[in-house]
C-alpha cells in the first residue's frame, strides 16, 4: 500500500448523453474529477471519445454495460444476456441466467468497440450498476484484466478480495455514498479530510441535466448538485491542504509511468 494518500475520482456513464460529457469534462477542467468511465454502446459515446482527446489528462476507463441500455453484439449472439426487445436488462437482476459465455464476448465487444471509438486502451474496467459483483460477470472482468494488465473498480469487499487474489490492480478502497442527498460540500470536505493511506476510489456522476437525461435517467436531477460541488473551490483547497494526490487508474497498471499529481489534476 501507498504510504501517501492517493485519490481517484472517477465520473461514471460517460458516453451516456450530451449533458453527461458536458458535466464530466466541466468537472475535469474546474473541478477534481480525474477518471471517468465510458459507455460506448449510446450514441453520445464518440462525443466522448472527441472530448478525452482534448483532455489528455483525464483517465478515461471502459464502463462495461450490461444492463440498461442496448448491446454492443446482434442479440441472436447473447439470447441470454437480452429479453424480447433485444436489449439488455434494466438490472443486474435480470443477469441472474446469463451465460459466462456470452458475457466475456459481450465484454469482448465493449472493448473492441472502446478501442476503436477512443484508439487506445482504456485506463481501468468497471461495470455499470456495479453488475461485476456478480459471478458470472466479475469472471469476464477479471479476464480482461488479465488479458490486458487493466485495473479494475474493486466496489465491495468481496470484489477486492477476488482481485487482490488474482492478482489485479485495483485501488484499497471505494467511496459510493457520494450520490443523491450524499453529495453535499459538507459530506465530500468529511470525506477527504477522513481518507485514508493508500489509494481511494471515489465514483460520481456529475452532468449538465438536459431533457434527454430527465427521460432516459432515474438519477437525473441531482447530478446538477454533483457537478456543483465537484467543480466548488473548497474540496481542491482541502485536497492541498491534506497532501493528497490526486491520479486516474492509469497509475494502477501493471508498469505505470503515469505522474501523480498534488491537488487537482489539470
Amino acid at each position: 500500500m501507498s504510504r501517501l494518500k492517493r485519490l481517484i475520482v472517477n465520473a461514471d456513464d460517460l458516453g451516456r448523453t450530451s449533458g453527461i460529457n458536458r458535466g464530466v469534462v466541466e468537472a475535469h477542467r474546474r473541478g477534481i474529477v480525474t477518471s471517468a468511465s465510458l459507455m460506448v454502446n449510446h450514441a453520445a459515446a464518440a462525443e466522448a471519445a472527441a472530448l478525452a482527446r482534448d483532455n489528455p489528462n483525464l483517465g478515461i476507463g471502459l464502463h462495461l454495460a450490461l444492463t440498461g441500455g442496448p448491446a454492443a453484439l446482434a442479440p441472436a449472439l447473447i439470447p441470454s444476456l437480452v429479453g424480447s426487445d433485444g436489449g439488455l436488462p434494466p438490472k443486474p437482476e435480470g443477469l441472474a441466467g446469463a451465460q459466462p459465455a456470452e458475457v466475456l464476448a459481450e465484454a469482448r465487444a465493449q472493448l473492441k468497440k472502446f478501442r476503436s471509438i477512443v484508439g487506445r486502451e482504456p485506463t481501468h474496467f468497471d461495470t455499470h450498476h456495479h453488475a461485476h459483483r456478480l459471478p458470472a460477470v466479475l469472471d469476464a472482468v477479471v479476464t480482461l484484466a488479465w488479458e490486458t494488465g487493466l485495473p479494475v473498480r474493486s466496489d465491495s469487499p468481496d470484489v477486492r478480495a477476488r482481485l487482490r487474489g488474482e492478482n489485479v490492480p485495483t485501488p484499497d478502497r471505494f467511496i459510493d455514498d457520494f450520490f443523491g442527498e450524499g453529495a453535499t460540500l459538507e459530506g465530500l470536505i468529511l470525506r477527504l479530510g477522513r481518507l485514508e493511506l493508500g489509494t481511494t476510489e471515489l465514483m460520481c456522476h456529475p452532468a449538465v441535466v438536459d431533457d434527454e437525461l430527465r427521460s432516459g435517467s432515474s438519477y437525473a436531477e441531482p447530478r446538477r448538485q454533483e457537478l456543483a460541488v465537484l467543480t466548488h473551490p473548497e474540496p481542491r483547497a482541502a485536497i492541498q491542504a491534506a497532501g493528497i494526490r490526486l491520479i486516474h487508474f492509469g497509475a494502477l497498471a501493471r508498469g505505470s509511468a503515469v505522474p501523480e499529481r498534488g491537488g487537482a489534476a489539470s
